[in-house]
């Protein structure tokens, strides 16, 4: 002010209502290009995830309709037979392997004064470490599970024509007293006895040379799978040597073909994928160790027969989930009738408490969230699984499905924070419509 006189050099000039309302859709532009870009990782990947399925899906109908493709998909995958091992047991090992590791150097560090030369070899001595105890672990399974085996098949090869013997004789005497049952047990009889010998006739007989030439072509089937086997031990000690380099080699290519931002969520989602994998597949292996091994310690003290073989198909059939306790229960329960109806009934009460004990208890604590999957969609990627790709389908069907789970679950997190909207599911139980005006949720107050 100077002379009486205002000046307006000290006013800021103030914007027009037009210049607000463009400010505002600029701002609003801004806001919804930054969600958009933040969603799209998540889009692409999704969508990544969906192509990879169907792709799996058509190429697997694909093979089963043109046999030229079936037979030489089968050969590529039998080159890679030993690879696969190899991979396997090298990523079940790991966690031991980096146990060990950890463990030597802190040995070398708080003991030796951080010793180089330890430090050095502890991957070796980790990996050395792990493959004696893997080598011991299959050799302890030989020596304990094939005499078993024999044994229960000699005895089964004893016991059983007595045991028809005793159950003619039983047959017999209750015929005796019911004259209508006999006849329709005579007739039947005849029935029987007339097909076994025509299928002995017409279709055993005339294939016994395809019979021979498929058992022999089964021993070389297995005697190849024994060589796969060795030769992948030995590739799982390579992986296992070279496993940073993969690791770096991986994140490389992740952010020479992605974007700083889609990288690190490639990395995020790949760590997850892990986590999935790693608790649930060596979770459920030690889960159905302690199973095997409680089921053989119990079945011991009743003294049920063949304890160890019964106890080994339980804790085996134990790492499919959900239906695996009942297809080992099934043939154990027909191994233990042919000897005792009255223990196969025990076993039953048996096998349905462990269950009980490792669905309530021991599964959740070693286990734990590990999936993030409900009990309804664990039997959906079961059934899913098995009926796609059969028994690998059973064992790897509910661990892929988390993963597809995981990723369309952080697509609709990041669809749901862009509307400011919750993303609880139980925050959604009671509305009744979203509000078009002020996008906020509506509940539902009426009683039921």
């Amino acid at each position: 002010m100077a002379d009486g006189k205002v000046t307006n050099q000290s006013i800021p000039p103030q914007p027009t209502v037009e210049e607000k309302r463009v400010a505002k859709k600029l701002k609003q532009r801004e806001e919804k290009s930054r969600t958009a870009w933040n969603i799209r990782p998540y889009l692409a990947m999704g969508l990544t995830a969906f192509i990879v399925l169907a792709a799996a899906i058509v190429l697997y109908f694909f093979i089963e309709r043109y046999h030229g493709a079936s037979e030489n998909l089968e050969k590529f995958f039998s080159i890679l037979q030993p690879i696969s091992i190899g991979v396997v047991f090298a990523y079940l090992l790991n966690p031991l392997v980096n146990r060990i590791e950890a463990g030597m150097n802190h040995f070398a560090d708080s003991k030796l004064k951080g010793a180089a030369w330890l430090k050095k070899s502890s991957r070796v001595i980790g990996i050395a470490t792990s493959m004696l105890i893997l080598v011991l672990f299959i050799l302890m399974f030989i020596q304990i599970l094939v005499p078993q085996l024999y044994e229960t098949i000699e005895g089964l090869a004893v016991t059983l024509p007595g045991q028809a013997r005793q159950t003619s004789t039983w047959a017999q005497q209750f015929l005796h007293k019911n004259e209508m049952l006999a006849k329709y047990a005579d007739t039947i009889i005849k029935e029987g006895t007339n097909f076994v010998e025509g299928w002995l006739r017409s279709e055993l007989l005339p294939q016994s040379k395809e019979i021979i030439s498929q058992v022999t072509s089964g021993i070389l089937v297995f005697a190849k799978v024994i060589v796969n086997f060795f030769i992948g031990l030995i590739i799982c000690i390579y992986v296992l040597l070279e496993k940073d380099h993969f690791v770096g080699a991986f994140k490389k290519m992740t952010y020479s073909f992605f974007p700083a931002h889609t990288g690190n969520i490639v990395l995020r989602t790949a760590r997850r994928c892990h986590g999935i994998f790693c608790g649930f597949i060596i979770g459920k292996i030690i889960d159905s160790i302690i199973i095997g091994i409680l089921c053989y310690i119990i079945l011991a003290i009743v003294r049920m027969p063949y304890a160890l073989l019964v106890s080994f198909i339980v804790g085996v059939t134990n790492v499919v989930p959900f239906f695996g306790p009942y297809v080992g229960a099934v043939p154990s329960f027909l191994l233990i009738l042919l000897v005792s109806p009255t223990k196969a009934i025990y076993f039953l009460l048996i096998i349905l408490a462990l269950q009980q004990f490792d669905g309530n208890i021991l599964g959740p604590k070693i286990l734990g969230q590990s999936t993030g999957l409900s009990s309804f969609w664990v039997i959906f990627a079961i059934l899913l699984g098995s009926g796609l790709f059969g028994f690998i389908g059973m064992l790897f069907g509910v661990p892929i499905f988390a993963v597809i789970y995981y990723v369309f679950n952080e697509i609709v997190k990041v669809r749901l924070r862009k509307k400011k909207l919750p993303q609880d599911s139980a925050d959604f139980l009671e509305v009744d419509r979203l509000d078009e005006e002020s996008r906020k949720l509506i509940y539902n107050t009426k009683d039921c």
